[in-house]
């Protein structure tokens, strides 16, 4: 079961790395240069994740134009909705007109979430008998992120991207995979409250109104996410490369994460991936989370680099998790 194309969208307002210093008091070379970021989006005003995810589907019906007419399934990789309940993908599947025969679901993932909606949805479509599926990734961190943070607003971005998978014939197929979670080390990236353990609404308590901004925004252990990336993420790419007995140096172009310019360059360094075969967004866009690699994939199609290639995606960070995978295009 094949990726048969991607799109992306991003959102109204643009940032670039001097706005960043200005906004933290990060050191803006610092900001272009190790986290490698110039310009980023996020949100503005009336935008929210399900408008962005829907502006990157009507993008994506353009390039497959009998996909509207023919979705059976639709998940959204989230793990910033925009409420609690009713899941994004409800209201994303009526936003785009679906009828109620198609079946949807989120999946609460970060960053390797794109990895994993690609094995769960090929599993889905095995399962059930059908053809046609969208995923959709969309994480607004900005919605959840203190503007003065500069551990988290100096890296991430908001973006949609949407994909086409369906049975049959395609263009990107899946021969390998890896997964894992080192969820003792989960609390490295964290919002620690607004679920059920801490809620914001105590429904019946005697102080029912809980007013923490610290506890409900984005907390990130930087140094904790650069080792875990440079440790436990290369063996699982190794990994992934035996269960397909294929070497690195057969691996046509990397799409991975996009966590930060020096992670990326670092994990290259340790694993000996050439520099000029890693794709590269992060300068454009942030950290866009789920998105990141499903935008790589996107933008190198359009450059007509996939066809005929071996391309090893791999996400990695909230968990701490990771999704490896190797695609066949």
């Amino acid at each position: 079961m094949p990726i048969d194309a991607v799109a992306y969208a991003v959102p109204s307002i643009r940032h670039t790395a001097a706005d960043l210093a200005a906004l933290t008091g990060a050191d803006e070379a610092f900001i272009r240069d190790k986290i490698g970021l110039s310009t980023r989006y996020v949100l503005g005003e009336g935008e929210t994740g399900v408008s962005l995810s829907a502006r990157a589907c009507r993008s994506l019906f353009k390039q497959v134009p009998d996909l509207a007419d023919n979705v059976d399934l639709l998940v959204v990789v989230t793990q910033t909705p925009d409420r609690r309940i009713p899941q994004n993908s409800a209201v994303l599947g009526a936003e785009l007109g679906l009828p109620g025969s198609v079946a949807s679901f989120d999946i609460s993932l970060g960053c390797s979430g794109y990895v994993y909606a690609l094995k769960i949805a090929e599993g889905f479509l095995m399962a059930t008998g059908r053809t046609n599926a969208i995923i959709v990734t969309c994480d607004p961190y900005s919605r959840i992120i203190e503007p003065s943070d500069k551990d988290t607003n100096c890296i991430f971005g908001d973006a949609a991207a949407a994909t086409a998978f369906r049975v049959g014939e395609g263009r990107g197929r899946i021969i390998a995979t890896d997964f894992g979670t080192k969820g003792e080390d989960g609390d490295a990236i964290q919002v620690p409250a607004g679920g059920a353990a801490r809620p914001l609404v105590g429904i019946g308590a005697a102080n029912p109104l809980e007013i923490d901004v610290e506890a409900h925004r984005l907390h990130m252990q930087g140094r904790a996410v650069f080792n875990f990336v440079n440790s436990v993420v290369p063996e699982g790419i190794t990994r992934c490369l035996a269960t397909a007995d294929i070497e690195l140096d057969r691996i046509d172009l990397f799409a991975l994460h996009q966590g930060s310019r020096y992670m990326l360059l670092a994990m290259a360094r340790r694993l000996g991936i050439p520099e000029k075969k890693l794709l590269i967004n992060i300068d454009r866009f942030g950290n866009t989370v789920s998105s990141s690699i499903p935008m790589l994939l996107s933008d190198a199609d359009s450059d007509g680099l996939l066809d005929g290639k071996l391309v090893m995606i791999s996400g990695f960070g909230v968990g701490l998790s990771w999704g490896t995978a190797i695609l066949q295009f």
